[in-house]
Parts: C-alpha cells; structure tokens; sequence
C-alpha cells in the first residue's frame, strides 16, 4: 500500500477567519478597575480637595483629551506621580473616574452638578453626553430654565436643543399660565423657540411686543 501522506496543520486549514473574545474588553477594563481599587500598578494619583485617588495615565488618556494633554506632551504633569486638580470636586471626580474604568455611572440630583464640572474640565465627552440624556429625561415645566441655564454653562448641545423643543410644544401653555417667566426668559432662547416653524398658533410680533415693554420696565 502506498504510504499516506501526512498533512501538516497549515495544508489542512484553508482561510483566515477573525476570530474575536466577547469578554475580552470588559474583563481588561474589569482587571485595571480592580487595579485602581486596590492601589497597584497604578502609575499616577489625582488630588482633588485634599483627597487622592489612584489610576492608570493610559486608561485616562484614552478617555479624555485633558489627560491625553497632560501626559503626552511635555508638561510639568507628564512625569508627575501626584496631580493636583482645580476646578473639580473630590465627589465629581470620583464618579468621573468610576465612569472613565466601568462605562458606567449612577446620576442623581445630588451629584449631576459636580459630575458636569468634572465631565466638562477633564473633557469626558461621552459621560457629558450621559448627563445630557439624564437631563434631557427629567426636563419639564418648573425646571427647563434652570437645565437651559446648566445646558449654557457647560455646552450641552442637546439638553439646549431640548429645552428649546420643550419650550415650542409647550409655549402656549406657560404664556397662559405663568405669563411673566416666559417674558422674562432670555432674549437669545426665546428667538431659537422662535425660528421653529410650529409656533402656528402664536403671535410672534405680538409677543416679541410684550417680551421688550415687559423688559424695559423690569429695568
């Protein structure tokens, strides 16, 4: 009988195929989050209001521009093991770290203030994008002035958008009801509600009229 040829592992196969872990991400991102908790391997500590907290420069790199900044070119910090930050608050950022190593973040009237101080200095872009959609949800009738006023101080796009949307369904209703906080709103949101094409029922000269009198003689 002819002797059998024996085929080597390469010959038997016949193509490439990507071939990806569904857990790899999370796990690594679990392993540093443990890391960080338990203070090792870590490779800088971040100080705000006298309290320390441990990470990883290349985790915070890779999710923020500030950090990015900080630790690649040739500032003072890039070779620092400590940081002390300004402008954020020990509890904001806690939680920007805890979103920055989980992807996740728990928000709540009692911290989004500090939560969007952080996002906004340390430039954390997707979790200002989280605040936003939680604003968003909890936007209505007694707060819109107040989330427009957070959406302007920290550049939220969307919660601005928002509160515009809300203000030409809702428009009718509060002039009818409560008449002198929407005279009273300022000038620059009041003409975005007005450039909407869904104010048919509205007289936009008419309260432009009651907006600049109510105006002057609140002067």
């Amino acid at each position: 009988m002819p002797s059998e040829r024996c085929l080597s592992v390469q010959e038997m196969l016949t193509g490439q195929r990507l071939c990806q872990s569904s857990s790899h991400n999370d796990a690594v991102l679990a392993a540093l989050n443990q890391q960080r908790s338990d203070g090792i391997l870590c490779d800088i500590t971040l100080i705000a209001e006298e309290q320390k907290f441990h990470a990883h420069k290349a985790v915070l790199a890779a999710c923020s521009d500030y950090f990015r900044a900080m630790f690649s070119l040739c500032m003072v910090e890039s070779e620092a093991d400590e940081v002390n930050l300004h402008g954020v608050t020990s509890l904001g950022l806690k939680q920007a770290l805890d979103f920055a190593y989980t992807g996740q973040i728990l928000l709540e009237p009692g911290v989004i203030q500090d939560v969007l101080a952080a996002g906004s200095h340390l430039q954390l872009l997707e979790l200002l994008s989280l605040c936003s959609h939680y604003l968003i949800q909890e936007l209505n009738s007694f707060n819109y002035l107040d989330l427009y006023k957070l959406a302007d101080l920290f550049n939220l796009t969307l919660l601005e958008n928002a509160v515009v949307d809300f203000l030409v369904k809702h428009l009718s209703e509060l002039l009818k009801n409560h008449p002198e906080e929407v005279l009273a709103l300022p000038y620059c949101l009041l003409r975005e509600v007005f450039k909407s094409d869904r104010l048919t029922s509205l007289s936009e000269e008419q309260i432009w009229q009651e907006y600049f009198q109510y105006r002057s003689n609140s002067v």
